[in-house]
């Protein structure tokens, strides 16, 4: 047991080191040459992807005033904080906006630094964008289920083409399916491939039940037609 302890505070202590290493990287400064301003703003607005698969996020930021000789601004995925790098073309700006261009896609953060004539450093806030494969509103899913046995059966959705959704829900006669907390399923993004998820029922009375599925993404939503499980 007590290794057990050892090995986890060790990794606990590690994952806050890498987390908080990002204050001092990938930049050359010191994390004590830094300073975080929770009042410092940035806001980051993906505006969509162009026909060469490019993916676009408008940003801004808050101007620090005429002591400022300049602002770099760096992204890192959510899930490695310690992995930022300069956002290609948001680099020693005088102005307060611009736009970062890449192919990636996930979830991010932005921050901004300003760089004072002084030689301090002050960064903001993080501002988190979600940046997607998908280029529009999830396609219509189809809908299906299985024949009930002794009260058991399973509901479910395809998409066979088109964009695809991040979250669905599914309603039995009108009310929401407990899929989590929210009711809702979370997806995996492929973009325009196909997409699938389903939920299996488990000793369901004998009764008439209607279901429909809805698909959410970024963009919108989608329902699915209704279809009519009769469990004997």
């Amino acid at each position: 047991m007590r290794k057990m302890i050892i090995v986890l505070t060790t990794l606990v202590l590690l994952l806050f080191g890498a987390a908080s290493a990002f204050a001092a990287s990938p930049a050359t400064s010191t994390l004590s040459s830094i300073v975080n301003d929770p009042a410092f703003g940035i806001t980051a607005a993906y505006t969509g992807k162009d026909a060469n698969g490019n993916h676009h996020v408008q940003l801004s930021w808050d101007n620090r005033g005429s002591n400022v000789t300049s602002y770099t601004v760096y992204r890192y995925p959510t899930l490695y904080p310690w992995g930022g790098e300069v956002a290609a073309g948001c680099a020693n700006l005088t102005t307060t906006s611009c736009e970062h261009i890449s192919t990636a896609y996930g979830q991010y953060g932005y921050v901004v630094r300003a760089y004072y004539q002084d030689g301090s450093v002050v960064q903001s806030k993080p501002a988190i964008v979600n940046i997607h494969k998908y280029s529009g509103s999830p396609a219509t899913p189809v809908i299906y289920a299985t024949e009930p046995v002794n009260g058991s059966f399973t509901v479910g959705f395809n998409i066979t083409s088109g964009n695809n959704a991040d979250r669905w829900e599914l309603k039995e006669n009108g009310q929401g399916v407990l899929l989590s907390p929210n009711y809702t399923g979370s997806l995996i993004d492929n973009g325009q491939e196909p997409q699938h998820a389903s939920q299996a029922f488990y000793n369901k009375p004998s009764g008439t039940y209607v279901y429909q599925v809805k698909l959410i993404n970024s963009y919108g939503t989608s329902l699915s037609s209704t279809i009519t499980v009769v469990v004997p």
